[in-house]
């Protein structure tokens, strides 16, 4: 059940070695190791500007010549990447719409480009694809940093990465325009200076110490207070965000390792809502704490009045062991799986997490009651294989209930009574009294009529038979029945 992606290119349509080399640059070290040589890129380039625009002394000029030398060596890393990237793809066109900026920054390599070297403070660009990496690395982060951490790690990437672009630039387009009286003056813009420059007005919202004297310097410090601007309105909007949510999820403090015998439920959605005030309903929901295992942005489910008290939310994902393991699987006595259509998912792609939940549950704890929510029958039979307690396909079974309302009129109050804990008669299951071993269906059917008012349904043997109805059979040992009573019966 594994679908394809919508850009993905088929493998057919590329050769063994191109199919590796697109491996190889998936790797994560391979990325980290570019976002490193571009940090290094950079660093050389600003440097180059401050030796640039003083009296050079022999021993400076000789630096100065083994930056150049170093920074054209990672040009030339760059561009044979760039070369093996394209080679690698098909879609030539995908390949320029994504690296059209990377090709820019390795033109100072070519003489005619030269001096333009601050070109090269375009590689700075790529770093925003780190990002990706970081993403694909947070599946191992605990939950805290996932949903918090994940939101700052970009919003210093921006801080970072407009501290280092307006250094650079204002030393390119300040830099030059020194003339001997402005530097008489102390009006200075060394390296240094144009890092504190960017940093303050970072921050300030204004050019400090003064405005510049270029052109292009002003825009750049433009540029510099409206990202001061925007990243602070970002960093506001997720500390604000991340506070509410932990407000809501930490309204309620549990020692998760103190449940026991409760109830999981993996999903949100109306039904589960259904399913806890049934549970409330009974007797056994009384005292049985319910867990809800599903994932938020930034509020909490909404659940109905009453119940916020009696409900337990964790944010994360349910198929991971982590998250199942954290609400204490191990000592859930019942384990409901709704079928998760949320965030545009297909049907396929619900049934596929819910039996990856449900085979994970199975596997951590086998004596978990399981009960799941499948939308297609066909894929039962995974459950069934795993051991899986139960499945309801949801669809199905109401398309069952609208026939047999149609056909046989008024059966609807009749569902409806008997399918909830809420109102009058619904079913129970028993275990059969030993005292009752070797009688007779028809006998116990007549006493818990006279005695219960009570209407025996079934008898479920302990193979898994279920005998429904029957004409008369013998009762055994280890049997469970299930009767339609007003209130769960205790045997004398």
């Amino acid at each position: 059940m594994t679908l394809e992606p919508r850009n993905s290119i088929p493998a057919r349509r590329l050769r063994p070695w191109q199919v590796l080399l697109g491996h190889w640059f998936d790797d994560v070290r391979v990325e980290l190791a570019i976002g490193a040589l571009v940090l290094v890129s950079v660093a050389l380039t600003l440097l180059e500007f401050t030796f640039a625009r003083d009296g050079l002394a022999p021993s400076q000029q000789g630096m100065l010549t083994a930056l150049e030398t170093t920074n054209e060596v990672i040009t030339w890393v760059f561009v044979v990447e760039l070369t093996l990237r394209f080679l690698a793809t098909s879609a030539k066109r995908r390949f320029f719409r994504t690296y059209w900026l990377d090709i820019i920054a390795v033109l100072p390599l070519l003489r005619i480009f030269r001096a333009a070297r601050a070109i090269r403070l375009l590689r700075l660009v790529r770093l925003l694809r780190m990002f990706g990496v970081v993403s694909r690395l947070a599946s191992h982060f605990p939950y805290i940093l996932r949903r918090g951490a994940m939101e700052y790690i970009f919003v210093c990437g921006m801080l970072v990465v407009t501290v280092i672009f307006g250094s650079g630039a204002m030393v390119f387009f300040e830099g030059r325009a020194e003339t001997a009286a402005t530097a008489a003056e102390g009006a200075s813009f060394s390296l240094e200076d144009s890092f504190w420059f960017s940093l303050y007005s970072l921050f300030a919202g204004e050019p400090i110490p003064g405005p510049p004297r270029t052109v292009g310097g002003k825009i750049v410090a433009v540029f510099v207070m409206f990202m001061g601007l925007t990243i602070f309105a970002m960093l506001t909007g997720t500390i604000s965000a991340f506070m509410v949510e932990r407000l809501q999820s930490e309204g309620i403090k549990v020692n998760w390792q103190e449940l026991q015998n409760h109830v999981v439920i993996c999903g949100w959605n109306s039904k589960a809502e259904i399913i806890v005030n049934e549970f409330r309903a009974s007797n056994v929901g009384d005292k049985t704490p319910i867990v809800v295992i599903t994932e938020w942005d930034h509020e909490r489910p909404a659940v109905a009045r009453g119940l916020e008290s009696q409900v337990l939310f964790y944010n994360d994902d349910f198929t991971r062991v982590s998250a199942l393991e954290h609400v204490g699987i191990h000592r859930a006595d019942i384990c409901i799986i709704l079928a998760d259509t949320t965030g545009g998912r297909s049907e396929q792609d619900a049934d596929a997490r819910t039996i990856l939940a449900a085979l994970t549950v199975e596997k951590l704890n086998p004596s978990v009651y399981t009960c799941a929510e499948l939308l297609n029958r066909e894929y039962g039979t995974h459950l069934k294989m795993g051991n899986v307690n139960d499945y309801v396909v949801s669809g199905e079974h109401g398309a069952y209930l609208l026939a047999q309302a149609a056909m046989n009129r008024g059966l609807m109050d009749l569902f409806a009574e008997l399918l909830t804990y809420q109102k009058g008669n619904e079913f129970y299951r028993l275990k059969l009294p030993e005292s009752w071993s070797g009688r007779t269906y028809l006998e116990l059917f007549t006493w818990l009529k006279q005695n219960h008012n009570a209407v025996l349904v079934s008898v479920h043997r302990q193979n898994g038979e279920a005998l429904i109805n029957p004409t008369d059979c013998e009762l055994r040992l280890n049997d469970d029945i299930v009767v339609i009573a007003e209130d769960e019966i205790c045997f004398g």
